[in-house]
C-alpha cells in the first residue's frame, strides 16, 4: 500500500539506499569485535560512504516529498531520521531558507569565502568546523520560532530529535565503543561530508543576485556540476547542482534532462565536471594548488589588514 503512496516510484531507489545503510551497520556491529585496526577503518570508511549518501538523500526529501499522504511522510521522514542519525528538519533553516537563498552571499552560512587557509587542503577539512556553529545557531533560532507558534514543523523537529538522537544515545548505553567506529563516527563524517560538498560545488563560482535564487533568472555559474553516472546513480542526481538550485522543489529524476536543455548550453565549462573524486584530489591533494579567485582574496585581506595596521598605528604617532 504504501508504494502506491509514493509520488515518484523512482523512490524505491530511496528507500533502498536507507536501508543498505542499515544493513551494513547490522552487519559490521555484528562482526565488530572480530575486526583488526586496518580492517576496523574500512568498515568506518564504508559506513561513512553510505551516510553521506543517506545524506544527500535527506536533502532530496526536504525539497520534494517522497509520500503523497502527510502522514505517511511523517513517519516517513521520522524513520529517515533515524536512518540519519540526526533530525532531518534541520535542513530547512539551514539549506532551503538559508543556503539557497543567499548563495554565497555573505548571508550565506555556508559561504565559501569564509575560508581562509592558503594550504587549499585545510579549507577543504575545516569547512566544517568552520561553519558548524553558524548552522547551529539557525537551527536553536528556527526551534525557538517554531516553538512559539506550536508548528507542525516544531513537533516534527522534536519527534525526529527523539528517534535520532534517542537511538544513538541507546547504542552508546548498550556498547560505547561499539556505537562510536560502527554508528556515531560515520553519521557525523557523513554530515561532514555533505556539509563540505558545498565547497565542492560552489567555491569559484558566481554568486546569485539576492531575490533570484530560483527560476529562469538565477545566476546558472553559480553552482558546479559533477554529472557523471556513479555518483549521481548512488546520491540520486545531487551532481546536477545548478538546475536543483534553480527549481528546488522539481523531484531527482527530473535534473539529468532539465539539466541538458536549460543549463548545459549555457553553463561555462569549467563549472561542469565528469568525476568528482578526480576534481577532489587534484583540487585538494594533488597539485592541490590554491585557485587564483583564493590567492586574489587573501591578497586583498592582507593589503587590506595592512592598510588598517598602518592607519591605527598613524593615529598613535
Amino acid at each position: 500500500m504504501w508504494y502506491f503512496m509514493m509520488k515518484n516510484s523512482a523512490d524505491v531507489r530511496t528507500l533502498g539506499i536507507c536501508c543498505f545503510k542499515m544493513i551494513i551497520f547490522a552487519a559490521v556491529w555484528e562482526i565488530y569485535p572480530m575486526l583488526p585496526a586496518a580492517a576496523l577503518f574500512i568498515t568506518v570508511f564504508i559506513q561513512t560512504c553510505c551516510a553521506f549518501c543517506v545524506a544527500t538523500l535527506v536533502h532530496n526529501a526536504m525539497h520534494c516529498d517522497v509520500f503523497s499522504n502527510n502522514n505517511v511522510e511523517f513517519t516517513w521522514r521520522l524513520m529517515l531520521a533515524g536512518i540519519f542519525g540526526f533530525p532531518v528538519e534541520a535542513y530547512k533553516p539551514t539549506h532551503n531558507a538559508n543556503h539557497h537563498v543567499y548563495t554565497e552571499n555573505e548571508k550565506d552560512h555556508l559561504n565559501c569565502s569564509q575560508m581562509k587557509y592558503r594550504w587549499h587542503f585545510l579549507n577543504l577539512i575545516m569547512f566544517f568546523p568552520t561553519v558548524f556553529p553558524a548552522l547551529q545557531r539557525l537551527e536553536r533560532e528556527y526551534l525557538a520560532k517554531e516553538y512559539k507558534k506550536r508548528s507542525r514543523g516544531f513537533f516534527s523537529m522534536i519527534c525526529q530529535m527523539v528517534c535520532a538522537h534517542g537511538f544513538t544515545i541507546f547504542l552508546f548505553w548498550y556498547e560505547w565503543r561499539r556505537a562510536l567506529f560502527c554508528w556515531f563516527l560515520p553519521n557525523v563524517l557523513g554530515v561532514d561530508g555533505i556539509i563540505t560538498m558545498n565547497l565542492l560545488q560552489h567555491d569559484g563560482c558566481e554568486a546569485i543576485v539576492i531575490g533570484k535564487h530560483r527560476g529562469s533568472e538565477m545566476e546558472i555559474d553559480s553552482a558546479r556540476n559533477f554529472v557523471g553516472p556513479v555518483i549521481n546513480w548512488t546520491t540520486c542526481n545531487n551532481g546536477f547542482h545548478s538546475i536543483h538550485h534553480m527549481y528546488s522543489n522539481t523531484h531527482w529524476t527530473q535534473y539529468p534532462e532539465l539539466h541538458k536543455k536549460l543549463i548545459e548550453p549555457y553553463l561555462d565549462s569549467k563549472f561542469a565536471e565528469q568525476c568528482i573524486v578526480r576534481y577532489l584530489f587534484r583540487t585538494f591533494f594533488y597539485p592541490g594548488i590554491l585557485p587564483e579567485h583564493r590567492r586574489l582574496a587573501l591578497e586583498q585581506d592582507e593589503q587590506a589588514a595592512k592598510a588598517a595596521s598602518t592607519s591605527d598605528q598613524s593615529k598613535e604617532d
